[in-house]
This record gives structure tokens, sequence and C-alpha cells, in this order.
């Protein structure tokens, strides 16, 4: 998605708790002549995610469209999953949807615009 984007023109906010896979995707979005930037988030960690919002602001001015797509997914059997097993699944697939819709939302409303 990122790179259709990129591609198209759109200013890239790429975001990720791995640094290298971040770097690997700016210098492919780079090669297709976007304007890529890396922000290093937890994307579970609210004040992590209230950072990026600032973060990706003082960069690009403007956040017009989110894609929220960060998602895990713990393979082992069922007996053998543990609480915190669960905790990390839910936090990085559900509540980090929350965390950025609640901030990002918030941005589209102050500008009148844009799609989450």
């Amino acid at each position: 998605m990122a790179l259709a984007l990129g591609g198209a023109g759109a200013k890239l906010a790429l975001v990720s708790r791995n640094k290298e896979q971040l770097q690997a995707v700016a210098a492919e979005a780079r090669k297709l002549g976007a304007e890529a930037d890396i922000f290093v988030t937890d994307v579970t960690s609210e004040d992590q995610v209230k950072q990026l919002e600032r973060d990706v602001a003082a960069k690009f001015g403007k956040v017009q469209i989110l894609i929220n797509n960060a998602g895990i997914n713990i393979r082992k059997p069922s007996v053998e999953f543990t609480l915190d097993d669960w905790r990390a699944v839910m936090d990085t697939n559900l509540t980090s949807v929350f965390l950025h819709l609640s901030r990002v939302c918030a941005v589209h409303e102050r500008q009148g615009y844009g799609a989450s």
C-alpha cells in the first residue's frame, strides 16, 4: 500500500516497531520518487502514538490518509497461549487501531478533510 501510494505521489510516514523493515520500505518508496520518512513507534503505546502524531505533523504538516494495518499473530496451540500472548495480539491488532483513529480522526476534523 505504501509503495502504491508513494508511487502515486503521496508523502509517506512509515510507522513500525522494526527500524530495519521501515528503512527497506522507505528505500523502495524513494526509488519510486516518493518522499518517505520513518517513525519507529510501538503502536500499542498511547504515549508513543501521541508523539507520532506530533512528529508526523511537524514533518508533513497534514495527514490526509491513514492506513491502519498493524497486526501480529502468535502461532501455537491454544492450550499454550498465555494471557500475555493474548494481550499482545489484542493490543497490536485492535488497541492500536483505536489509538490511531482517535488521534488521526481529530486531526482530520481540525483540517476539514481526510480518510481513515
